[in-house]
């Protein structure tokens, strides 16, 4: 039996050679192609067995890829074995469509590739498997009016063309915000996780604009306009007071009414953009949509905060990280943490940046990490940090589930 013919479509020399390392010895023929094109191409001509396809390439992304093969006649049933970076939370949630029959996230090393490549040939090669019927990821959706809020149970959009499509436990959303990067987009992206949903107005592979509903309360604008200076917290809290029961946007009542100017809530909105593409980064699971259109709605023109995804996908995934680390040991926003004593009972005064002054004052035994955040004012990644430093060196603790709540407040020696 002649060997299986396997074409390998990924712009990366490295890879390359990874998977020359992994797959020639089991006498497997293997064919390279750099590109989306060239992959096509060869393709057509040779008629692999298998495809193991880069999801993220300059030019004809993976995507595009898949579906020009799903319309060849010729090559609609070749599995495809799709590899991807930063794909650590794909899991189970594996998207059954255009082909795909499996994944790899990278980087694998080449035992894991050989076992992924074999098992694929082995049930849809040797053993004429069924492939994967293609099957709507989305969550069923009902009609939309261009002028209505965004919602998590309704992804559909009359406003643009549908282009892609997906659950970001297969496609991460760094590599979602890459391609729109490469193929230079303009156009509207939802991204939903529970009943958390996310808007990402796309113009020219930059960001112009971001909003959600159902988020956590730090991601509102009022705290960046706090956070920016724009307005003290006291000020803030008064004009939402008075504003209570309208639905005009917040921002602009604020510039309307002299509070703030047009460039101080530029500032903020481009804050707030930031923060909500650096927590949307973190979704492991969830499902998304792209639409094509040049007309984005007025509140994304008027910002067109010409944000750089290159600098969101720098910070967000160095953020990714130290969550990481930080979740080791902040397991739950629920968590009461209290200030740590000495032998004596009385809680030591130590030097401390004006920051982690602040946030320590806030941790009493009573509240929990949710609360502290809500009181701060600031992003919980911020307070998370610097809750994970005072639980390093000591200054504060955990409190014990039938530890009996503080009752009185700090004390210094």
């Amino acid at each position: 039996m002649s060997p299986w013919r396997i074409l390998v479509i990924d712009d990366s020399p490295t890879i390359h050679k990874v998977i020359e390392h992994a797959l020639k010895p089991a006498g497997m023929q293997l064919i390279f192609a750099r590109d989306g094109t060239s992959g096509l191409s060869k393709a057509r001509e040779l008629k692999p067995d298998l495809i193991l396809l880069d999801f993220i390439m300059p030019g004809m992304n993976g995507y595009q890829v898949c579906k020009a093969l799903s319309d060849i006649s010729e090559l609609e049933n070749t599995p495809i074995v799709l590899m991807s970076a930063k794909g650590e939370t794909i899991g189970d949630k594996l998207v059954k469509t255009m082909g795909i029959v499996d994944y790899i996230s990278k980087p694998f090393s080449p035992d894991a590739l050989a076992t992924v490549t074999q098992h694929a040939i082995e049930k849809f090669v040797e053993g004429g498997g069924d492939k994967p019927e293609e099957t709507e990821p989305l969550l069923k959706v009902g009609d939309r009016s261009p002028d209505a809020a965004p919602t998590s149970a309704d992804l559909s959009d009359p406003r643009g063309k549908a282009a892609i499509r997906g659950i970001l436990g297969m496609i991460p959303p760094g590599d979602v915000f890459q391609l729109l990067k490469f193929q230079a987009q303009t156009g509207i992206l939802h991204l939903a996780r529970g009943q958390a949903h996310l808007e990402v107005f796309i113009r020219e592979g930059g960001v112009a604009f971001a909003r959600a509903q159902n988020v956590d309360e730090e991601f509102l604008l009022g705290r960046f306009l706090v956070e920016t200076g724009a307005l003290d917290a006291g000020d803030l809290e008064q004009f939402l007071q008075t504003r209570r029961g309208t639905s005009k946007l917040l921002g602009e009542q604020l510039v309307k009414t002299g509070h703030i100017s047009r460039e101080q809530l530029l500032e903020a909105l481009e804050k707030q953009t930031e923060a909500l593409m650096y927590e949307a980064l973190r979704w492991g699971e969830g499902e998304f949509a792209f639409y094509v259109t040049e007309k984005l709605p007025a509140e994304a023109r008027e910002a067109d905060l010409h944000v750089p995804i290159d600098g969101i996908m720098l910070e967000g995934f160095r953020r990714v990280d130290e969550w990481g680390m930080v979740e080791k040991e902040i397991k739950n926003f629920d968590m009461v943490l209290s200030p740590a004593r000495d032998s004596t009972g009385v809680i030591r005064r130590v030097e401390l940046e004006p920051d982690e002054e602040r946030i320590l004052s806030l941790v009493d035994g009573k509240r929990t990490v949710k609360d502290v955040i809500r009181n701060s004012r600031r992003s919980s990644f911020d307070v998370c940090k610097i809750l994970y430093r005072l639980l390093s060196a000591r200054i504060i603790r955990k409190r014990s589930p039938r530890e009996p709540a503080a009752e009185g407040g700090r004390k210094e020696d």
